[in-house]
């Protein structure tokens, strides 16, 4: 009986087993299902026109036997997708195994037609994987972007709309005499190494609601705040009045780098502006007259802000930060190199890093720096002392996440009501938009608000 009992448990055994696999040992459970590494595999924007990147995903085969997909295929017979499985490119596949507990790799790309289009369109499709008469399926999705394409220089005067956005792909120059004015919303991106040179004049017409960007054309997230992805944006002697407002200019190699020529005939105005993350310096200016307020500028390899020669300059409600954590920096984030005859003013603001000194004055001359928060040794502090009216010294911030660029003030900060009232009668909205004259003005170009 004993026997007996042992023989019916190995059968049912038996039967169990076959009923899941056939004689080539590949599972054939109806109720089986694939695992993969994504639900959905998703693209960043893409410029159309131009190769896509190539992404990638797993199929999971959790069982201990083989299975067999019996076809993989999209959805859409007309799809913009393209795969590649087991070093085969193509639209579907017919009896692909995995074995029993292992993975396949899935390679996608996709077509980017140019469609003539301002908006940015989605591309999706479905991947459909067939296996024991059921169907599983991974999503794909991108959204291609139309761009204006430029590659050679500007000789007159043009007018960029917000439209569609720009893709340079080259170095290009503005001529003399010609005014590039770009609108609101516009976003204009940049290939590795590519330059914007203006030798005439700059005009950005941002607004609170539609900033002016200008950036990599990088958008993996891999890369969101990556520095020296590009070169930037270099004004030369020959542009006489540039004026811009309501912009970001980030993660290149030099934000803006303007030399004039010392004839107080350069000059160059900025509002409501962010210049982030440059492996060299943000804003560089030699003999140009400077009027800024409400700039944030952070995050650079060598300093934020550097003025030489003759340059006067007018900067108030400004928050200059450097953490540079890329490299060894050897530079404050703020420099004041200009000559003796130069009259400089900084108001309201903010100058604040990981270093000890983040002021560099060379010629203490007709510099006067009121009502401003400052990272600076106190013998620095005390050389200079001329220089600086209502100051606070070395006292942090309280930036409310600096990792995250979000250089807004916590409620604790030292900077709430400190500022001039005067400053901030002048310029009553901060870089947000918020009022700064229902009470004392604050430090930097945030104002706080709960």
């Amino acid at each position: 009986m004993r026997k007996s009992g042992l023989y019916i448990i190995v059968l049912l055994l038996i039967i169990i087993s076959v009923s899941c696999d056939n004689e080539d040992g590949y599972n054939l459970d109806s109720d089986f299902r694939l695992g993969f590494s994504v639900d959905t595999l998703s693209f960043d924007t893409l410029f159309t026109g131009f190769g896509s990147t190539t992404k990638q995903f797993k199929v999971y085969n959790q069982s201990s036997s083989k299975v067999k997909l019996s076809r993989i295929f999209l959805y859409n017979e007309n799809s913009p997708y393209r795969l590649n499985v087991n070093g085969i490119r193509n639209n579907s596949y017919l009896d692909i195994d995995i074995p029993a507990n292992d993975s396949l790799f899935i390679f996608v790309e996709v077509d980017l037609e140019i469609a003539d289009m301002d908006e940015a369109r989605k591309l999706e499709d479905i991947l459909v994987f067939e296996i024991n008469e059921k169907l599983q399926g991974v999503i794909l999705e991108t959204y291609a972007q139309d761009v204006i394409l430029y590659s050679s220089d500007i000789a007159s005067s043009q007018n960029w709309t917000g439209k569609r956005p720009y893709l340079i792909e080259k170095s290009i120059s503005v001529a003399k005499g010609s005014t590039l004015s770009i609108d609101e919303g516009a976003k204009i991106y940049f290939r590795k190494n590519a330059a914007l040179y203006i030798n005439g004049n700059l005009k950005l017409n941002g607004s609170y609601e539609k900033p002016i960007y200008f950036g990599s054309s990088r958008f993996e997230d891999l890369y969101k705040n990556v520095p020296g992805q590009w070169d930037g944006i270099y004004i030369s002697e020959s542009s006489v009045n540039c004026d811009l407002k309501h912009f970001t200019i980030e993660n290149g190699i030099n934000g803006i780098s303007y030399s004039g020529s010392g004839e107080s005939v350069n000059s160059l105005k900025l509002e409501y502006g962010i210049i982030k993350n440059f492996t060299q310096k943000g804003l560089s200016i030699t003999n140009v007259d400077l009027v800024a307020h409400d700039i944030l500028l952070a995050n650079c390899g060598e300093e934020c802000l550097n003025i030489e020669g003759e340059s006067d300059v007018e900067l108030y409600h400004s928050t200059i930060f450097n953490s540079w954590y890329y490299g060894i920096r050897t530079n404050s984030a703020l420099t004041i190199a200009n000559n003796e005859t130069s009259n400089s003013k900084i108001g309201n603001s903010i100058v604040w890093g990981n270093s000890s000194n983040e002021i560099s004055i060379l010629n203490a001359q007709a510099l006067k720096i009121e009502n401003c928060l400052l990272r600076l040794s106190s013998s620095e502090t005390t050389e200079y002392s001329s220089v600086f009216s209502d100051c606070i010294f070395n006292e942090d911030p309280l930036f409310t996440d600096v990792e995250n660029f979000n250089f807004t003030l916590t409620s604790e900060s030292p900077c709430i009501n400190n500022g001039q009232s005067e400053y901030g009668n002048l310029y009553p909205s901060d870089l947000l938009g918020v009022s700064r004259i229902s009470n004392t003005p604050d430090l930097g170009a945030y104002e706080f608000f709960e």
